[in-house]
């Protein structure tokens, strides 16, 4: 593969060729998470190379080094002086007072081996409007940055304290004032056995996509259905085989676009059908 630079993204490697996934992962500790399959498929399609090197405290040269010996060829201007430039802090950061915002440490969490995904969005989900939460990192959280910028982040900003500390602030967009947001419960159909084939019916094989996540570990399965979901084409629907019904998930989707169905079964063994409306 010829022509790589720093914007060129993960996934493209990957497609290429896919010991890039394991010579990336040797890099740095943050990158090893390319490794697992869930997190590769939600990361590699939005980090670039220059964003994976910021991720994990290494350069563009050492993806170069790992990378070369793997068939890929680099443009010549891939130094690192493009990673190196330090932005000025936004005005809506230099203005904030410090009771505007909101610092969270995860590193304790990663130490202990568990991924603060979940809690970082339970806790982005209860800043007020206008206040800004700031996550505390040993690298820069690249993947959560893109997803939090999707809906409900007005702007973000990285500050690198050192290269063992990463300061993320995300700034929560105001509410607008002639729309309040729909629940969960208005956006969620409990269905009978009956009911449930009859709405999964509606849609034909080739348009429907099934996934299991019954055996990952929290927050695995809603990181896989929201990663899915952002893929899944207008007009089709995801079927997830779930062990229970996913309340935090549901609230994520509360003021998205999309409808609900769920059929509770029995115990462990739960049914649900996603798509736009």
């Amino acid at each position: 593969m010829e022509n790589i630079t720093a914007k060129t993204k993960i996934s493209e490697l990957i497609k290429f060729n896919s010991k890039s996934v394991d010579a990336i992962a040797s890099l740095a500790k943050p990158l090893e998470k390319l490794k697992n399959p869930i997190l590769r498929k939600m990361m590699a399609s939005r980090v670039t190379i220059g964003e994976a090197a910021k991720m994990g405290g290494t350069t563009v040269e050492e993806f170069k080094r790992v990378l070369l010996p793997l068939g890929f060829t680099f443009e010549q201007e891939t130094s690192a002086k493009e990673e190196t430039i330090a932005e000025p802090k936004p005005t809506w950061l230099q203005k904030a007072n410090q009771s505007d915002i909101d610092f969270y440490d995860v590193r304790p969490i990663i130490d202990n081996g568990a991924d603060p995904l979940k809690e970082i969005l339970g806790r982005f989900k209860t800043t007020e409007p206008g206040k800004i939460l700031c996550i505390i990192n040993n690298f820069i959280p690249t993947p959560l940055i893109h997803l939090l910028k999707q809906e409900k982040a007005e702007a973000t900003f990285v500050e690198t304290i050192n290269d063992k500390e990463f300061q993320t602030y995300f700034l929560k967009k105001e509410k607008e004032a002639t729309h309040s947001s729909v629940t969960a419960e208005e956006k969620l159909n409990m269905d009978d056995a009956e009911s449930f084939v009859a709405i999964c019916n509606q849609f034909a094989k080739e348009q429907t996509k099934e996934i299991d996540v019954r055996e990952l570990e929290m927050p695995g399965p809603m990181e896989m259905i929201l990663s899915e979901l952002e893929e899944l084409p207008d007009g089709n629907a995801l079927f997830i085989n779930h062990k229970r019904v996913p309340v935090y998930l549901l609230e994520e989707l509360a003021d998205k676009n999309y409808e609900v169905h769920i059929n509770n079964r029995e115990e462990g063994n739960v049914k649900m059908l996603i798509f736009k409306k």
